[in-house]
């Protein structure tokens, strides 16, 4: 009665926390760098180990094989459920009299237990993130146990040369009147999970099973203890695609206000002076004005590049800032609307356009004569779409 209770109590908890569970991944920068939602998803799991029961005889002595299957669902980064059926083969054992000396006599039966166990992320409820390679997960759950075919212990029992040292008895039933046994199976374990692909992960679960006391064919006045140690191999599927960020509005465009035109104001006639005959002056010759160029050059980038690469445009630039020194160049870094997301880009983008201009700070252009901006993928200055990771450097 207290291992259901504590049971229970553990299922209380395992249901607050499905309730409280702090890391959401819906939105969560690991969802964004997968490509995925690391959490809902369903799992089907497979197992196989050793297990031993727990008696009068040494464990050791009675370790058999056994595996499981399991189907589940991880609600959320922390809690999750599943069904999980595990049998295969268990051991009995009983000191004998062998020759005036005792000796060990081992039987064999089998078994089959179906559990409705609880999970719980022991390493997401800790940690910050949402996802890890390394997991240790906490398990508790209560199922049902069958048990049938120990016909060796009533052969053994059946044997005048066996002769066991206490007296020992076929629990299940006198004779052969009981040829098998359905009980209560109540488990708490832990799970080392790692996460070595999207839909794959590989562990070691332990877990102890708390049976009733004829599990064993004996009596001992309390309950069976059955503990498994398997390797496990499961595959995780169902996952959905991380929320779609909005992009960022463009910037809107400045509009210069219109000048308002002012009142034109007729000139009174003024009287007509007398002619003054002049003396010629030599004609000079008029300076050719100085016509300024403008220049304009792209840098074109790589997926996740930002280095500058491009010497003979950035010369062009430092030339130009160097024959017109008071004039202002712009530099201008955008990034693809075709990869990544609006947070990335934007970040791309600022990195683009500051390692263009520490690059002309370095070749001799004052910070004065340099103004910066990053679009991200707000704006896209080309149609195509792979020229969009660009710095454009602008002088009027």
């Amino acid at each position: 009665m207290r291992m259901i209770k504590t049971i229970l109590a553990a299922a209380m908890f395992f249901v607050c926390g499905m309730a409280t569970q702090a890391q959401e991944c819906s939105n969560c920068k690991e969802a964004q760098d997968l490509g995925y939602k690391p959490y809902p998803y369903g799992f089907v799991q497979l197992q196989g180990g050793v297990g031993t029961t727990f008696t009068d005889v040494n464990f050791t002595d009675l370790l058999s094989p056994t595996a499981s299957v399991g189907f589940g669902y991880w609600f959320n980064s922390g809690v999750g459920a599943r069904l999980h059926f595990n049998a295969w083969e268990s051991k009995g054992g009983f000191n004998k009299w062998n020759n005036g000396s005792t000796a060990l006599e081992t039987y064999k039966y089998n078994y089959a237990t179906g559990n409705f166990d609880l999970m719980l992320n022991l390493t997401n409820f800790i940690s910050k993130k949402c996802n890890h390679k390394f997991n240790l997960i906490l398990i508790g759950g209560v199922g049902l146990n069958y048990a049938w075919n120990n016909d060796d212990l009533q052969g053994l029992l059946a044997n005048p040369a066996v002769a066991p040292l206490n007296s020992t008895s076929n629990a299940w039933g006198e004779g052969t009147t009981r040829e098998h046994l359905l009980n209560h199976n109540l488990r708490a374990g832990l799970l080392f999970d790692v996460n070595v692909a999207k839909h794959w992960n590989v562990g070691v679960e332990v877990d102890a099973n708390s049976l009733d006391d004829r599990f064993n064919s004996k009596y001992s006045d309390r309950d069976d203890w059955m503990v498994t140690a398997q390797l496990s191999l499961t595959y995780k599927f169902g996952f959905k695609k991380p929320c779609a960020q909005k992009p960022a509005p463009a910037p809107a465009p400045v509009v210069a206000p219109t000048p308002v035109p002012e009142p034109v104001v007729a000139p009174k006639p003024e009287p007509t002076p007398a002619p003054v005959v002049e003396t010629p002056k030599p004609v000079e010759t008029a300076k050719p004005a100085v016509v300024e160029e403008p220049i304009k050059e792209t840098i074109f980038y790589a997926i996740r590049e930002s280095d500058v690469d491009n010497d003979a445009k950035i010369n062009k630039v430092v030339e130009w800032c160097k024959k017109y020194p008071n004039k202002t160049i712009n530099v201008s870094g955008y990034a693809d609307k075709g990869t990544g997301n609006a947070t990335l880009n934007k970040g791309y983008s600022e990195k683009r356009a500051n390692k263009v201009v520490e690059t002309l700070k370095s070749k001799g252009v004052p910070a004065s004569q340099i103004k910066s901006a990053a679009y991200g993928d707000s704006v896209q200055p080309f149609a195509e779409n792979d020229k969009n990771r660009c710095v454009i450097i602008e002088g009027k």
